[in-house]
């Protein structure tokens, strides 16, 4: 940033000794160009490593260790008993329903154990699920960057007390630490089914120590039972992502909910290289963003590695290539409650354009010429308002891009702290931003006589504003007035 208002201050002082040079009989129709596009420097990046990003998980089928470990545990499996004796019950705080899925069956539960073997497992089983009903399973930790274990879903005979050796899902996650507002995390992994049978079925979940394992530090498990959900579940993982597609304009869905505590919904995005944008604007609607709703942006990185996006105003920078969009809540949920996910290009800036002023003295239409043409005029300790428009270069509006706004009064010094005004804003949905800045004094450094059948003297600072879209060399340039005051008869 600080780069950045160098540079711009540089550039207009550039432009203003340029308007200085001019003759100072010039006529209401000579104007400085004010429409040229100044190249600057810019130390933000707008897109992603692309060679660090892969175009799609790695699905891999589940290891011959927990194929091995299931039957050889088979003749302890206990029909009766809701838990392993390795696994333990645990009593921790969790995410509260809506008073609205009052109504809605559901159960939670969440065990805690350790593995201490690599390649050693840990099953919970057997878990019944009624016609109808759907089955969610998370795993959280073991909290350290050595450790690798995966969750793996089967079905249970509840007739000859096996397992079935092959798992109806998986989620194989490599451990990467993200920064959440919790705290930092590797993603968990999550597992899903429905029973769409028409009698009760069993199920039986695996625990996984797929690199390292540790006698201290315990994995978390928790299993989440509902009969009220939405007709695209299961998606636990980014295995199981719902294509998303989307317009140039955005694109919107509001026919999903967020039923549980440990309900994830996730979307797939893909990003072509003919696109006109670099970023996209990710946003849930606002009672979703009350309940606790968050919609993340992931990358996939080799060995199934999950990286959290960066997202600033809802945008998330990207590159071309594959995304997974995870919805899931930290605080509040109701199977009745859909949620609204908007996916919306942030559309390549092309061209920035100073559309108009206003301020709270002079307001919108105060444009006097003076010897060095007809600028608007703004008087000293005032608020003064740059207003524009950015677009792409076929003048398609771009919303959601981040402008950043400079005047300059090169009389002052920098010293005086009133040499410069930065303010930034977003654009809208038509492309159009406004920033408001707070003016020092003028220091009256040019005076000219106004002659007539009154006449006056004014004094005023001739003065520089640039828009900039950030990250970009588009820039938008013009001369303002600063008044100071008049004399009569001067």
């Amino acid at each position: 940033m600080k780069r950045f208002k160098k540079a711009i201050a540089v550039m207009l002082s550039m432009m203003l000794l340029f308007a200085f040079g001019m003759t100072a009989n010039a006529s209401e129709s000579t104007e400085a160009a004010s429409d040229q596009a100044i190249k600057a420097e810019s130390e933000i990046q707008l897109t992603t490593v692309n060679e660090d990003v892969i175009k799609r998980l790695t699905r891999a089928d589940k290891p011959d260790s927990v194929t091995s470990s299931v039957y050889v545990m088979q003749e302890n499996l206990n029909f009766k008993t809701p838990e392993t004796t390795s696994l333990k019950r645990e009593s921790i705080s969790s995410l509260k329903a809506s008073p609205m899925a009052a109504l809605a069956t559901a159960s939670s539960a969440t065990y805690s154990g350790t593995i201490t073997q690599e390649g050693g497992t840990q099953f919970l089983y057997p878990i019944y699920l009624q016609p109808g009903e759907l089955l969610q399973s998370q795993l959280d930790g073991p909290f350290s960057a050595q450790l690798d274990y995966d969750l793996y879903l089967y079905e249970f005979d509840m007739t000859t007390g096996d397992i079935n050796s092959n798992a109806i899902d998986a989620s194989t996650y490599g451990t990467y630490f993200n920064n959440y507002e919790q705290g930092a995390a590797s993603l968990p992994e999550n597992v899903g089914t429905r029973n769409t049978a028409g009698y009760e079925k069993a199920y039986a979940i695996a625990v996984q120590a797929k690199k390292g394992s540790s006698i201290n530090d315990p994995f978390y498990l928790t299993v989440d039972t509902s009969s009220s959900y939405d007709a695209y579940e299961p998606d636990e993982s980014a295995f199981h992502a719902y294509n998303f597609t989307f317009s140039t304009g955005g694109s919107s869905l509001n026919s999903r909910s967020i039923h549980s505590g440990i309900d994830n919904d996730w979307y797939q995005v893909t990003i072509p290289a003919s696109r006109n944008y670099d970023a996209l604007n990710v946003k849930l609607d606002s009672v979703s963003d009350g309940y606790g709703y968050k919609a993340e942006v992931y990358g996939a990185l080799t060995g199934n590695l999950m990286v959290l996006l960066p997202q600033t105003n809802h945008n998330v920078s990207l590159n071309t290539g594959t995304y997974y969009v995870r919805v899931y809540t930290t605080n509040q949920f109701s199977a009745d409650h859909s949620y609204a996910l908007t996916l919306k290009p942030v559309l390549r800036a092309g061209k920035v354009v100073i559309t108009g002023y206003d301020s709270s003295k002079n307001g919108p239409n105060d444009y006097p010429t003076y010897s060095y043409g007809r600028h608007y005029r703004v008087n000293g300790s005032s608020s003064f308002t740059v207003k524009g428009v950015v677009t792409t270069t076929d003048n398609y509006p771009v919303a959601n891009a981040p402008v950043d706004v400079t005047w300059l009064n090169q009389n002052w010094s920098e010293s005086s702290g009133n040499r410069t005004r930065t303010g930034t804003a977003y654009t809208d949905q038509n492309g159009v931003f406004s920033v408001t800045l707070s003016l020092p004094p003028s220091t009256g450094s040019i005076a000219e006589y106004l002659s007539g059948a009154i006449s006056f003297t004014h004094y005023f600072d001739l003065t520089g504003v640039a828009a900039q879209v950030r990250g970009t060399s588009n820039i938008a340039t013009d001369v303002v007035y600063h008044f100071a005051y008049s004399i009569y008869g001067g």
